[in-house]
């Protein structure tokens, strides 16, 4: 998709000058909260989609720098940004792009049958993780997060009370009211030892280039967490089938599982959470698709 004269270059030219390219092209199976361009095949530039957004992209364009050196994968080389003169908004950042396309569900399902490269890419996940995972947060200079993951999901469940379960079917109602329930009872569910996550894991994040991965990107919402969180967009992402294989590198992960199953099973009211917050009716419709 050629642009030409669109508001997003306006802010690019408006606070950076001096770069100069001459083809952008919009990525958009690029996510759910920012506008991404490529700048001539070389540049990648973010632009969040709404204030909440625009703080996840902020959080990121902190922790990248504190990452770099740490971990086995390519993550992004931050070059530039830009800030709103009064509101202090992050506006946009930019990077070199990065070798490889997104391990999309649909790419996956085209390396079915090739062990070689299953193993491949399952060794390169579980590595990654392995020493994401190993990383305390206070050698980053991170706090500790603000509350455990069952505090988190207790509000969590709240919110989906209060938000969604108006706008949802009575049995999809009571089924997650149930899961919830069961799942916030489990005290023993609940016991892990707080490491720093990507918080993202999943497809749309992963690159994939000539049968490897070759980089890892989004890291809006990195920080002190659960990695059974990890585990569980690995599992949304690509099954527990192929989650087996990350266990054979990555064992210490596997304790996470139950958890992992859960957070998969609410994957699609956090995104419609997250679409309410942004304003976003496509993704809101999306998230709420097999609840309405």
């Amino acid at each position: 998709m050629q642009l030409v004269n669109d508001p997003l270059l306006d802010l690019i030219r408006q606070h950076l000058p001096d770069f100069a390219f001459e083809r952008a092209e919009e990525l958009q199976s690029a996510g759910q909260f920012n506008h991404v361009l490529c700048l001539d095949e070389r540049w990648i530039f973010r632009f969040p989609k709404s204030a909440g957004a625009a703080a996840d992209l902020a959080r990121e364009l902190d922790i990248l720098p504190r990452l770099h050196g740490w971990l086995p994968l390519p993550i992004p080389e931050l070059r530039f940004h830009a800030r709103d003169a009064a509101s202090g908004d992050l506006l946009f950042m930019g990077y070199p792009r990065l070798p490889g396309e997104p391990l999309l569900r649909e790419r996956f399902a085209r390396l079915r049958g090739n062990e070689a490269i299953l193993t491949g890419i399952a060794k390169d996940l579980a590595l990654f993780l392995r020493k994401l995972h190993a990383i305390a947060p206070s050698e980053l200079g991170l706090a500790p997060a603000g509350e455990s993951a069952h505090a988190e999901w207790a509000r969590i469940g709240a919110e989906i009370r209060e938000k969604l379960y108006p706008l949802m079917r009575r049995d999809a109602r009571e089924a997650v009211e149930r899961n919830f329930e069961t799942a916030l009872n489990d005290t023993d569910m609940w016991r892990y030892d707080e490491c720093l996550i990507h918080g993202d894991f999943g497809t749309g994040n992963l690159l994939f280039h000539k049968g490897r991965i070759s980089g890892v990107i989004d890291f809006g919402f990195c920080g002190p967490g659960d990695p059974a969180q990890d585990l569980g967009a690995l599992i949304a992402s690509y099954g527990e089938s192929f989650v087996e294989r990350v266990f054979c590198h990555y064992p210490a992960l596997r304790s996470g599982l139950r958890r992992a199953r859960f957070y998969c099973g609410n994957y699609a009211l956090i995104q419609a959470l997250y679409a309410l917050r942004d304003g976003d009716q496509d993704e809101f419709e999306d998230g709420m698709r097999d609840f309405v």
